[in-house]
């Protein structure tokens, strides 16, 4: 541990009381961005006194952060033992900044140690308190209150009386954003015993609350509870695991950049991700024992998190489930499905209309640690979500391999209906465009089996009745509809000899013009150029061509395609409501191992839609 070179000066400001505002000096004040957005260093669970490499994991930490450029440091329970054996840990962590915060775990209570012994190898005055962070209000609580009615022996978890008057009274009286610190998690695995309480104060102002962060559980898992989010910060160190093993090392060490943004109510976390130290959970049995978290929440790694109730990233991808699943297109070690999940994880989507995922719903769902909602394990769509799914039932009289739909409940109450969808590819085929003795209006007319399968859907009293409320829950459309739009040919792309040259009338997209529907990509790049041409299909290069039962294949050994081939914009995310208004929209064809080129190492013929959507007028 490196040694410690204390700013005992601002620390003593940092020591508040539960019932004081903690002022910061005028010099650091102006540290601040007060109404603009603000980043946090957070750390969790480091054990200090029990990990056997606590010291060297909180260097790493602060070493990062100090790169980060963070306006605080937050510590958020189970830091180290607060003794004088193990006092160097509080000294680096409060040296390494001038803003630090401290969150009182169970594990500060072992071998006798009590709240007195956190005051003073901490600088801290409570163990509950406020104070702000720029323009963001931050409340701490101390989930180690006695007097649970539910206590049930070993470590309490629990938040008492007077300690949940004094959160209320903060909850309304602050004009901020609130980000909530607690150890022990306020919902989901492990909550405290009086979590449904706590649970349903909070939602009487989810409008004010940005976040609540804890630790405790180590684990990646972000819960939604009546409009209120709640992150589980992993640990530093380990997952427990009990047995001979004991403790389930990562080999790097976990902590969390948390970016938050007051005036946008959005929240960032940057991903880290390492790897199991030693036999993982799955090897010794763990998963099979009674009780035990799901798989997908125990991992070694601390997922990137977009959360915010303004801002909707949505993104359409065909993944090219049949061919793009098989191990023979195995890239650098890596198969398609892990390149699939790589792709969604860095796009930062926190809503995927899929097509063509075939049986790989519930993997890339735990691997996202997503909500998800398909017709079955097999199934050709599926929605997958960050945020909680309602009302998924399938809609009677479609064909689900064609249409299914699924409400997404944002944080801080808002819905959004999403339909992902998949229009028949049967008929003529997209490659006509190209063919120059095919009239413009033979081609249009080939789409029209794709405009008798929309009506379906545009026909159904579900749907329907989803556009009449779209005003007050925005709607979604999204998919593959295997053809292009008469956004995208006519007398304009025409003189700049783009897209064939083609004028084309599509019944398909006017359709959805007619009924208001935005085209979001088209809404973000009105301009149509050879860099806004946003084709999506296909991303295989001229050297590789189709054989059945192999997909694409390379015409020789060792190619050197021409990968920038798409020639058709195909994929589409449409949105209608007067609170869906979308911001940017970009397509993805590039997996982050190769920019240069896109297949194989993108592995779909499709490229990916995302489009950043803000929610509310």
């Amino acid at each position: 541990m490196k040694k410690p070179n204390r700013r005992t000066a601002v620390k003593a400001m940092a020591a508040m009381s539960s019932s004081s505002l903690l002022i910061p000096s005028s010099s650091l004040a102006n540290t601040f961005r007060s109404g603009k957005q603000i980043k946090l260093g957070v750390i969790a669970d480091l054990h200090g006194g029990l990990a056997v490499d606590a010291s060297s994991r909180l260097d790493a930490f602060v070493a990062a952060m100090e790169k980060a450029n963070c306006d605080a440091l937050i510590q958020l329970g189970d830091f180290a033992y607060p003794n004088k054996d193990h006092q160097a840990f509080a000294d680096t962590f409060n040296s390494a900044h001038d803003r630090t915060l401290h969150v009182i775990g169970n594990h500060e209570f072992d071998h006798g140690l009590t709240r007195n012994d956190c005051y003073r190898a901490w600088g801290i005055k409570n163990s509950y308190y406020r104070t702000d962070v720029g323009g963001v209000r931050i409340l701490v609580l101390d989930g180690n209150d006695e007097g649970s009615p539910t206590y049930a022996g070993g470590y309490p978890s629990y938040v008492g009386k007077q300690q949940l008057e004094w959160l209320q009274r903060e909850l309304e009286s602050s004009l901020k954003p609130i980000l909530i610190l607690s150890h022990q998690p306020l919902a989901g695995v492990g909550a405290v015993d009086n979590a449904e309480d706590i649970q349903k104060l909070l939602a009487r102002f989810k409008t004010k609350i940005l976040l609540c962060l804890n630790g405790h559980t180590h684990v990646d898992s972000l819960v939604q509870i009546d409009g209120v989010s709640y992150l589980h910060v992993n640990s530093a160190s380990y997952y427990w695991v009990g047995g001979k093993t004991r403790m389930a090392y990562y080999t790097d060490p976990l902590f969390a950049s948390v970016s938050v943004d007051p005036e946008s109510a959005t929240i960032e976390v940057a991903p880290v991700v390492s790897a199991w130290k030693g036999k993982t959970p799955s090897q010794i049995g763990y998963f099979e024992k009674k009780g035990a978290p799901s798989q997908s929440i125990v991992t070694p790694q601390i997922r990137p998190h977009h959360i915010s109730r303004t801002e909707l990233n949505v993104m359409t991808w065909n993944i090219w489930g049949r061919l793009n699943q098989d191990p023979r297109y195995n890239v650098d070690k890596k198969t398609a499905r892990q390149r699939t999940i790589e792709i969604v994880e860095q796009s930062g989507a926190d809503i995927v209309a899929m097509i063509e995922t075939y049986g790989a719903a519930a993997d890339i769902a735990a691997a996202l640690g997503f909500h998800h909602h398909t017709a079955s394990a097999e199934a050709n769509l599926c929605i997958f979500s960050r945020y909680p799914l309602s009302d998924v039932q399938l809609l009677k009289g479609l064909n689900p391999f064609s249409f299914i739909a699924a409400t997404v409940e944002l944080p801080g109450g808002q819905k959004v209906r999403v339909y992902d969808i998949w229009l028949t590819s049967g008929g003529r085929h997209i490659v006509k465009i190209k063919d120059e003795s095919l009239s413009d209006e033979d081609f249009a007319r080939g789409d029209d089996n794709r405009f008798e399968h929309l009506k379906q859907l545009l026909h159904h009293d579900v749907f329907q009745r989803d556009v009449k409320s779209s005003d007050s829950v925005p709607l979604i459309v999204a998919g593959d509809f295997n053809c292009v739009s008469h956004l995208d040919h006519n007398e304009v792309t025409r003189q700049r000899k783009l897209n064939h040259s083609r004028v084309l009338s599509i019944k398909v997209s006017r359709a959805m013009q007619k009924l208001k529907f935005v085209d979001t990509y088209r809404t973000a790049n009105p301009d149509i150029t050879s860099k806004t041409l946003g084709h999506t299909w296909t991303t295989v290069g001229k050297e590789y061509v189709f054989e059945s039962g192999k997909g694409f294949v390379p015409t020789e050994k060792h190619p050197r395609p021409e990968y920038q081939d798409p020639y058709a914009r195909i994929d589409y995310i449409y949105s209608l409501g007067k609170l869906a208004n979308p911001m940017t929209s970009n397509v993805v064809l590039h997996h982050p191992s190769q920019k240069d080129r896109s297949f194989p190492e993108f592995p779909s013929d499709h490229a990916a839609v995302i489009t950043k959507i803000k929610i509310g007028e």
